[in-house]
This record gives structure tokens, C-alpha cells and sequence, in this order.
């Protein structure tokens, strides 16, 4: 045969190899897209990627920080992120509203908290009517959680001031007296009793409703048809990592504070009030449901949606994977 035809044939060939193992490469080192806020209730997210979790499971993640749990659940519905670290509130508020997503797991209950200004006179939950009291965003965890509040003192929405306000700046808004006091997640309730700006009116563990659901890890509908296998590799590093923030609460606080950027000791003070656990139990769902029940009293959900529309556990990891 011609040499240069033997020459030809020997470039196809190495040229076929070369872009089959390209395309090997980028097919199997797939990067999962994370968004996640600037909160500790994300603190098993932090650990997991400062331990190296995720390369220990073979899987190539980026995480992607949002202002806005709606923000995330945008991003998450335009195809930009494969999972997400989100407030239970846009998240079934979403879901209702058709967006092509589920809930994968739990991250935490509990984490947040009522803050109000020095001097204000604010002693009592009661005390906040005819107050103006910040939230993140309507229909936020946190604004769902303070019509609860509210509503075991007889309040209602309309007697109290309601305004939006970032939640990292709320601590010196409230300094400034841009509002009398704020609904927020941690750090940002105890950076506020640290630091001196406010007083802690309460957490919300100590309200009546005990382990009410606050963050859960989403995913898109389409990563989970796509990527089942790496979905469940993701939901083991979560679950581990999990673990690991309620084993190492030191560490923990170290990771979160150069996450966050504060302190070593506001961090310290804040992880103790959240609840880190990871539940896929009936009474986690059940929990969810009461929380959907106030966003329908509020108007904020109106459609009604079958309950199995909500969550995805079919890849949770089992004890014969380790667990």
C-alpha cells in the first residue's frame, strides 16, 4: 500500500483515539454545579468541600454563591445549576409553581432567629407589634417562621412593619435603627449579639414549633435523570459530611468562618443553633407539609400540587452503601 495512504490512515487513527478519549474525559469529569447562600445552615456543603469529600467520590463540583434563595431557584430552573442549598420556602413555593425540581434531603432544622435593637423596649414577641421588623425576602424562611411566631401572640401581619433587607447587612441596619429588629439564619442572629448591635429576642428552637424544616438540597429534574449515579455520590458526601459538622464542631467553625468571612468565635456561638441532620422520614415530610399550609394561609402558594410532586429520595444512600 502507498506509504502516505498507510500515513493517512495512521493520523485518522491516532486523531480518532485522541478525540475518543477526550471526549471520555469531559463526559466522565462532568462538573456538578452547587449554589448555595452565604449561611451556616450550608455548613456541611463547606466541610465537604474543604475536606475534599467530593474528589474522594470521584466527582468534580463547583460551588456557586447566591444573595437569594429565589435567586438560586432561578438559576437552578434556566439549567445553570445542577443542586442547590436552599430555604425550604422558594423551594416548594417553586415546585408548586411548576419548576423542574425536587427535594434530594434535608440539611438542617432550626437556625434562626429574632434580633432586635439596643434600647428598643422589645422584651417579648408581643412587643413586636407596630414595630418594623426585617426579612430577607417575602415568603423567605424566615418571614414564614415570623407570621408563626406572630400568630401564637395573636399578631397578625398587618400590626407589624414588615420590610426586605439583605440578611449580611442586617446586623449594622440595625445598628443604624434602619428598622427595630430582624429575622434572620445564622451567623447573622449571633453576629449581632457578639458583636454588640442587638440583643437576641429568640432562636427558633424555642419557639413551639419544635424541628421545623429550614434548608433542604435540591436538585434539577433533569440532573437527576441524567446523573443518577453521581446524584447518589453527591447525597453520600452530604450525608458524611454532615456527620462530620456535628462530630467536629471546632473545625466546623474554623472551615465556615474563612467561608463566610468571620469570626472564629461569632461561628463558634452560631453552629450551636442550628440542628444539622439529614431526614427522609415521614416526619420530615409531614413538617414540610405544615410549613406548605402557612404559605397557603399566607397566599403565597395557591395551587395544589400531589404531595409526591415535592420530593425525590430514590437516591438516598442505603446501609448497604455504607449507611
Amino acid at each position: 500500500m502507498n506509504k502516505k495512504i498507510w500515513a493517512l490512515i495512521i493520523i485518522f487513527l491516532v486523531a480518532a483515539t485522541a478525540y475518543g478519549t477526550y471526549n471520555y474525559i469531559v463526559t466522565s469529569q462532568k462538573t456538578i454545579v452547587v449554589g448555595y447562600l452565604q449561611s451556616d445552615h450550608d455548613s456541611a456543603l463547606f466541610v465537604a468541600n474543604a475536606k475534599n469529600m467530593f474528589e474522594k467520590e470521584g466527582l468534580v463540583v463547583s460551588l456557586v454563591p447566591f444573595r437569594s434563595g429565589p435567586d438560586l431557584i432561578n438559576a437552578a430552573n434556566l439549567g445553570k445549576i445542577d443542586i442547590g442549598y436552599c430555604g425550604i420556602a422558594p423551594v416548594t413555593l417553586a415546585i408548586n409553581n411548576g419548576t423542574p425540581i425536587k427535594i434530594v434531603a434535608s440539611v438542617n432544622q432550626e437556625g434562626s432567629g429574632i434580633v432586635v435593637g439596643n434600647n428598643t423596649n422589645i422584651t417579648n414577641i408581643s412587643d413586636l407589634k407596630g414595630k418594623s421588623i426585617a426579612i430577607p425576602k417575602v415568603n423567605s424562611v424566615q418571614d414564614v417562621l415570623l407570621t408563626y411566631w406572630l400568630s401564637q401572640y395573636n399578631i397578625s401581619r398587618n400590626e407589624v412593619n414588615i420590610t426586605e433587607s439583605e440578611v449580611p447587612f442586617m446586623p449594622r441596619s440595625l445598628l443604624f435603627k434602619k428598622f427595630d429588629g430582624y429575622v434572620a439564619w445564622e451567623p447573622y442572629v449571633s453576629v449581632a449579639s457578639v458583636e454588640g448591635d442587638g440583643e437576641i429576642l429568640t432562636y427558633s428552637k424555642k419557639d413551639n414549633w419544635k424541628n421545623f424544616p429550614c434548608c433542604v438540597v435540591i436538585a434539577t429534574d433533569s440532573f437527576i435523570t441524567d446523573q443518577p449515579g453521581a446524584l447518589r455520590k453527591f447525597l453520600k458526601v452530604h450525608v458524611e459530611a454532615t456527620n462530620y459538622v456535628n462530630s467536629h464542631n471546632d473545625e466546623t467553625a474554623l472551615i465556615v468562618s474563612q467561608k463566610l468571612g468571620t469570626s472564629v468565635q461569632i461561628e463558634k456561638q452560631s453552629l450551636k443553633n442550628v440542628a444539622f441532620n439529614t431526614p427522609s422520614s415521614n416526619e420530615f415530610k409531614k413538617s414540610v407539609f405544615k410549613f406548605i399550609d402557612i404559605q397557603k394561609q399566607l397566599g403565597y402558594i395557591k395551587n395544589n400540587v400531589s404531595n409526591v410532586s415535592y420530593f425525590n429520595f430514590n437516591f438516598w444512600p442505603t446501609k448497604s452503601s455504607g449507611f
